[in-house]
This record gives structure tokens, C-alpha cells and sequence, in this order.
């Protein structure tokens, strides 16, 4: 039988990017505009980058599918994204499982 074993490069990876994250919601409010060369974004983009970083890395440590981490961190990231903008009926969220499903067994 062969078995993969886990990278802890994942593991470390996904406690670095939860510890940012952790840091940026305390220490920042959603309104923080950061300017880098006269260039201004919001923390929301470092915010849903951090937080997609750590789900990819632990769903890849823990079902060793980066295929599956993909899918499920960006669902997660577009979920909130539409819970930011206010929308959060319940079918949103039963259409994003049924995407789910679906590009799971279409590229499965």
C-alpha cells in the first residue's frame, strides 16, 4: 500500500496564515485602507486572501486533495463575499453546495 504522507509545510503554512488572520481582525477595522506605492486597497483583500490560504492549506493537509481544498476554499470565500453584500438567503447557500457538487464530480 502506498501511502502520502502529510507535508507539515501545509500544516505550517495554514497556523502562519490563522495567526495573521487572527491579528488582522483584531488589530484592524474593515475599514482600513492600506497604501502601497500610491496605490490604496482594502483589508477586505488581505482579509479573504488569509482566510482562503488557511482553508486551502488545512483542507489540503487534512484530506490530501488540493482539488477538494480549491473548491471548498473559494465556495467559502464567494459565500462570504455575498453574506458581505447582504445576501444571505438560504438558496444562495444551497446553490453554492449544488456548484459544489457538481464541479466536484465534473472534474472527479
Amino acid at each position: 500500500m502506498n501511502r502520502r504522507k502529510r507535508p507539515l509545510r501545509l500544516l505550517f503554512l495554514s497556523l502562519l496564515s490563522l495567526a495573521g488572520f487572527v491579528y488582522l481582525i483584531i488589530f484592524y477595522p474593515p475599514s482600513t485602507q492600506f497604501t502601497i506605492y500610491k496605490l490604496q486597497f482594502s483589508i477586505l483583500f488581505i482579509f479573504f486572501l488569509l482566510s482562503f490560504i488557511f482553508l486551502l492549506s488545512i483542507i489540503t493537509y487534512l484530506l490530501r486533495s488540493p482539488r477538494r481544498a480549491i473548491l471548498i476554499g473559494l465556495l467559502t470565500i464567494i459565500y462570504l463575499i455575498l453574506r458581505m453584500f447582504r445576501l444571505d438567503s438560504p438558496y444562495f447557500l444551497l446553490l453554492l453546495l449544488a456548484l459544489y457538487i457538481s464541479l466536484e464530480l465534473f472534474f472527479k
